[in-house]
């Protein structure tokens, strides 16, 4: 009787961890226009709050339920997309650019603007106005470049 209640209980437990399996998807994030990979881009599974972010590459991979789950790809300047991924293990997928959600932005030094919100003077230095000749800091190479601009060291 002992042996059979054991038996009874395992064969529960056995069958309850099959209910609960979980599969690996991965794949490449690309532009569409590029075809290049995308590093960054926050992939969810819809509903929930599990997802993953694609390295360096593109490439991510995601623990999804078996019975599958729908994906949501979103990344800064580009449409954000859903997709129903059935039972694929391997889903690549292209974005496409939102010229639209682009505006120009000005960034400050103790912060970022739009840059028709701007009410004050802004001023670039590019790489090539940079000081030539032997510099000791960063500060020398901007040094005399920008009107107003007090450079001090601690």
């Amino acid at each position: 009787m002992k042996n059979y209640l054991l038996v009874c209980l395992l064969m529960l437990f056995t069958g309850a961890s099959l209910f609960a399996q979980d599969r690996t998807v991965s794949g490449q994030v690309t532009d569409s226009d590029t075809e290049e990979a995308i590093p960054g881009v926050n992939i969810l599974i819809q509903g929930t709050t599990q997802g993953t972010v694609t390295d360096i590459d593109g490439n991510y991979e995601l623990s999804v339920p078996s019975d599958g789950a729908i994906l949501m790809y979103s990344y800064v300047g580009y449409k954000s997309q859903t997709l129903d991924i059935g039972t694929r293990s391997t889903i690549n997928i292209a974005l496409v650019a939102d010229v639209t959600a682009l505006s120009e932005i000005v960034v400050t030094g103790y912060g970022t603007q739009e840059k028709k919100e701007i009410t004050s003077a802004v001023a670039s230095v590019k790489s090539e106005d940079f000081n030539a000749g032997n510099v000791n800091d960063a500060a020398q190479l901007i040094q005399g470049k920008v009107a107003g601009l007090s450079i001090s060291k601690p």
